[in-house]
């Protein structure tokens, strides 16, 4: 698809798009950036920012592990 097309699709001009596209745009608005999404089948999603390991986090993971020994050494456990 082009950009011409692509911009077709979301309402928007074929020069605003490639602004954007290169980051040449001060502002493009959330319902610009949703309908582009949207045209494209992609959708724009938030997740929580995870704070810092804390001492509670370890010892709740200590908690967890004296519970099953066997998650000491499993995938994705690290302490921090």
């Amino acid at each position: 698809m082009t950009q011409k097309q692509l911009a077709a699709l979301c309402g928007l001009g074929q020069s605003t798009l490639a602004r954007f596209e290169t980051g040449g745009v001060a502002e493009f608005g959330s319902r610009k950036l949703l309908r582009l999404l949207e045209v494209l089948g992609q959708e724009l999603s938030f997740t929580p920012k995870r704070s810092s390991f804390t001492l509670d986090d370890a010892l709740a993971e200590r908690q967890r592990q004296a519970q099953d020994p066997s998650e000491i050494n499993a995938p994705g456990r690290s302490w921090r």
